[in-house]
Formats: C-alpha cells, sequence, structure tokens
C-alpha cells in the first residue's frame, strides 16, 4: 500500500492515458490497466485504489480515503483506476468499463 504519495502535489489532467498509449503502444497500455485492477482484486479491498506509474508502469494501491483526504476526490463504483506521472507531478482517473 502507498503510505507515502501526496497527492496534494498533483495536477489533474486528462492526456496521460493518451501519453500512456503513446509510450507502450494500446494494447500493452491495455494490459497493464488490467494488471492493476487485478492486484486490487487480488487484495480483495474495496477501499483501495491500484496506481499506475506512467515512467515505470509499476503498480500499487492507494487507500480511497486518502484520495478524498489529499485532493478532495470521493471514488465510488469498481474498475477503476489513477495513472500518475511522478516526474511531472500529474494524474487522471480512469474507469475501465465492463
Amino acid at each position: 500500500m502507498l503510505n507515502t504519495l501526496d497527492l496534494s502535489e498533483y495536477k489533474p489532467v486528462n492526456s496521460l492515458w493518451n501519453d500512456f498509449c503513446e509510450q507502450l503502444g494500446e494494447d500493452k497500455a491495455s494490459k497493464a490497466i488490467l494488471q492493476a485492477i487485478d492486484l486490487q482484486h487480488m487484495a480483495a479491498k474495496k477501499e483501495t485504489l491500484p496506481v499506475l506509474f506512467l515512467e515505470t508502469c509499476g503498480v500499487g494501491l492507494i487507500n480511497v480515503e486518502v484520495v478524498k483526504n489529499q485532493i478532495g476526490v470521493s471514488l465510488q463504483g469498481e474498475n477503476q483506476i489513477l495513472i500518475l506521472s511522478a516526474k511531472k507531478k500529474i494524474y487522471q482517473f480512469l474507469k475501465k468499463s465492463s
């Protein structure tokens, strides 16, 4: 679980998914999203949100209350993911359609 990530330092954008697809290709980017969501399902915790790091393609989980407290976003539903660029200090939320 990511305990040291401070999202209040990041800015929301709508371009990270496109950047990610350009970096990896759409097929690999989509697989990375599925793997991040699978990580959440393996942890079996609905109070977490998968995080996919743009630069490394690394994944982690962050508590949804931390997200709410740091940036004021209340998340509901399943298959949501947070993509972020630690280098550029930006993030984007995605919801995978079932």
